[in-house]
């Protein structure tokens, strides 16, 4: 139906913001008793080809709108448009307006935008007021537009309404965003899906933007070949001049709200109409145009008299008598308008109407329906006019929302028996029970299951088993009767029980009792899987589960088939929660998927599980340990060796002594310090961890790694030769030590010729002062030197002599 392709403009209409074509094309259609008007306000203080040297909108205006009595609010769609890329939020009467719908288009590489957002719910709740656009905040990118005189913003509602005394018409809304200028000077729209029955009263009204009044070269509106005008305020040669005829007002500046009656223009019959729009100079942006016209139409409707049929269990077929009526229409509704009866959404017949109906008539039908089976047998029934069956109309309706009729309808239909099959049981314990639901276990739980020993029983639903979960056989083999009935039918069948003798594997699981378990650490758990009583093979994957305290930790399984007789031995490490208790009990269960659940039919499954109890260790804590403390060597590091504490740590040979710089490592046992003996700290103080370590467990212990500024260590001999060896004057305990010391080297004469700081590092006998400065290694000899560490546990200097030899 045409309702359905509405339908699907609009729902294109409420998708996310989208820059769509900017053709102008259908937007949406009404036919009835309705008319429109158009409402809204300029953001521009003047028309800006006016000659004023001003650069500046407003970004808030304000107007009115006024319906008349009589008048229904239908729909109410807003327009704004301005400069740049887009501001697609703004504000409606300080209702926040996000766009579903925006178009752009570009002028002398400007952009320029139009945006869409439907403000129904906003118009229904003020009802005739005033109204405030704001929010729309162009001024940051408006200087760029204002050389070429084409900076503006501005904002309208297109208002369609309802009123019982208007004529019936056809009122379509078509939008985009196309443009006429001074390099493009002519453009056609083709306006389709129309419907002209009569062009009393027809009228078209145009939302443009930019439009100048004091430009007005070759301009000109043409609908279907012929120029329209409205003068004074429209002249023929200047159309678009920032005026609204809504209100007659000619200081919309650079926006046009105009409508023209075009009765002379267009014809009856005729289903499109062509919109030519010219311009020399003036740049002017059409975002959409509505169109009015006078039409009759039917209006078809359908309504389901009586549904017979239905009533025999298994019977799908029904008969529907309907009858299709016109009323409320102004025209004939044609002959074979088609109708489609669905269930449940799936067609299951058509039809059509076989005659003409007048105003006011009607035709009544009967029709014979088979309802697949794949439909439930509670439906909703609906018989829809003016279908084809694929939710198409070829019918143009004052209403297309009343084309159907439905009713909620149900069948009796047989239950139906699905996977049905016979039992089998091993002879293990000598009396073996069944669960005679396990062969029903598919079919529909909705229905009811009974069980019967004959079937005069099921038939008649007479002496049910009782206990059906737990059945011991009377017979062997033994047939059982099942009933399966719904609220209206029912159906029987039956299967057959029987108790073989089976080879069969028998799994059982021993956990050795050496555990030794031991909070933070892995527990080992040894095993051994055993067949010892099995009649066949027990197959390899047989799933393994383990429990402490019920909780599942592990989970392994066999690696190999266990032959009769046979068993295999493995062995799983268990995390242990830091909740589990110091005693607590470990449970190994044989074929078990880690919830109770088995995979292996067995002789016996009641003994897969195997318990011990056991607890924690312990190993002695390791007593307080001294700090170490050795010479800063440099930026408060130093060499020790961590072994030196080995013999307070522990004096058992058999027990394993680790060092690690974090706890967790220590726990862990990862990241071991390779190098204890010769360890480099990296801060003072610093924290080491060790790890004492037995059989049965472990325990940690820390101490602390501290350096202290020891007196330098100051050699008296410098062989300048590169040969590696003393190559520079040498003072142990110096460098990034005492960072303020101050190093005065003197000639034997008492002469000056070096001075340096920490951030020269050891002298190199070259001088960097005094009368031997020349960038060149000092003679063979003997040189003083005086060491200031300006540092308070040193206040007095160091001083000596060096001999330079090479």
């Amino acid at each position: 139906m045409l309702f359905l392709r509405k339908i699907l403009l609009l729902l294109l209409c409420l998708s996310p913001v989208l820059s769509l074509a900017q053709e102008i094309e259908l937007f949406q259609q009404f036919n009835g008793r309705y008319d429109y008007l158009s409402f809204g306000n300029t953001l521009n203080l003047v028309e800006n080809s006016g000659g004023t040297t001003s650069c500046e909108i407003l970004t808030e205006s304000s107007a009115e709108l006024a319906l008349l009595p009589g008048q229904t609010l239908v729909a109410a769609y807003l327009y704004w448009a301005g400069v740049g890329d887009g501001d697609l939020e703004v504000k409606l009467n300080d209702t926040n307006i996000i766009a579903t719908r925006n178009f752009t288009t570009t002028f002398s590489g400007l952009s320029y935008f139009a945006a869409y957002a439907d403000v129904t719910s906003i118009i229904a709740n003020f009802g005739s007021a005033n109204y405030t656009l704001s929010d729309l905040d162009l001024s940051d990118i408006l200087s760029a537009y204002c050389s070429n005189r084409t900076n503006f913003g501005g904002w309208a509602i297109n208002v369609v309404y309802e009123d019982a005394s208007l004529t019936l018409n056809q009122l379509t809304i078509f939008d985009g965003l196309e443009n006429v200028s001074s390099t493009t000077n002519e453009i056609s729209i083709i306006l389709e899906n129309l419907n002209v029955l009569d062009n009393s009263g027809a009228k078209v009204g145009f939302l443009a933007w930019e439009g100048d009044e004091n430009i007005a070269v070759s301009e000109s509106l043409l609908f279907n070949g012929n120029v329209i005008s409205n003068p004074p305020l429209n002249p023929a040669d200047n159309a678009f001049n920032g005026t609204n005829s809504f209100t007659n007002s000619s200081e919309l500046y650079n926006m046009d709200m105009d409508f023209y009656f075009i009765e002379n223009n267009i014809n009856p019959g005729d289903t499109s109409a062509v919109i030519t729009l010219r311009s020399g100079q003036d740049f002017v942006m059409i975002n959409n145009i509505i169109t009015v016209l006078n039409t009759e139409l039917p209006d078809a409707t359908i309504q389901i008299d009586n549904v017979a049929g239905g009533t025999e269990c298994g019977n799908r077929e029904i008969e529907v008598d309907y009858t299709v009526y016109n009323i409320n229409a102004t025209d004939e509704l044609p002959g074979n308008t088609a109708i489609a009866f669905y269930a449940n959404n799936t067609l299951v017949g058509q039809s059509a109407t076989s005659a003409i109906l007048p105003i006011d008539g009607s035709e009544s039908g009967t029709i014979v329906l088979d309802i697949p089976l794949g439909v439930s047998p509670d439906f909703l029934l609906k018989a829809v006019v003016d279908d084809d069956g694929f939710g198409n109309g070829s019918v143009n309706e004052i209403n297309e929302t009343n084309n159907d009729f439905e009713i909620e309808f149900h069948l009796k239909v047989f239950p139906e028996i699905i996977g049905l099959q016979n039992l089998e049981l091993c002879d293990v314990l000598g009396i073996e029970l069944f669960d005679l639901s396990e062969a029903t276990a598919q079919i529909d739980p909705l229905n009811a299951i009974s069980y019967h020993l004959s079937e005069a029983d099921a038939n008649s639903n007479l002496n049910p088993i009782v206990n059906p979960q737990s059945f011991q056989n009377t017979t062997n083999p033994q047939t059982i009767w099942i009933r399966v009935s719904n609220p209206d039918c029912f159906v029987i069948d039956s299967y057959s029980i029987e108790v073989i003798v089976c080879a069969l594997p028998d799994a059982t699981i021993v956990i050795e009792d050496n555990l030794f378990a031991c909070r933070s650490r892995p527990l080992s758990v040894p095993y051994t899987v055993y067949n010892t009583d099995g009649t066949a093979i027990l197959p390899a994957n047989t799933p393994l589960a383990f429990y402490v305290e019920d909780l599942l930790l592990g989970q392994s399984h066999t690696q190999n088939n266990i032959p009769i007789g046979g068993s295999e031995s493995g062995s799983i490490e268990l995390i242990l929660p830091d909740s589990t208790p110091d005693t607590f009990t470990i449970k190994a269960t044989a074929d078990d998927v880690g919830n109770g659940t088995g995979i292996i039919f067995e002789l016996n499954d009641e003994n897969n599980s195997f318990e011990i109890t056991t607890s924690f260790g312990s190993i002695p804590p390791i007593p307080s340990l001294p700090d170490l403390l050795e010479c800063n060597k440099g930026n408060q590091t130093s060499i020790f060796d961590l072994t030196a504490l080995e013999e307070l740590i522990s004096e058992e040979n058999s027990d394993i002594i680790s060092f690690f710089t974090t706890l967790e490592d220590a726990i862990g046992n990862s990241n071991e310090i390779q190098d204890p003996e010769h360890f480099e700290s990296t801060a003072n103080p610093q924290t080491i961890f060790v790890r004492l370590e037995n059989e049965i467990c472990f325990t940690t212990a820390s101490f602390l790694l501290k350096t202290e500024n020891c007196p330098p260590i100051i050699y008296d001999g410098v062989s300048p030769n590169n040969d590696g060896s003393n190559d520079v004057f040498i003072i142990e305990q110096l460098l990034d030590v005492y960072e303020n010391f101050e190093l005065f080297i003197y000639s034997r004469d008492g002469n000056l010729i070096y001075k340096g700081g920490n951030e020269d590092g050891f002298w190199n006998a070259i001088p960097n002062t005094g009368l031997l400065y020349r960038d060149s290694l000092v003679p063979v000899g003997t040189y003083y030197y005086a060491l200031i560490l300006n540092d308070p546990q040193f206040p007095e200097p160091f001083t000596g002599f060096i001999y330079v030899n090479y």
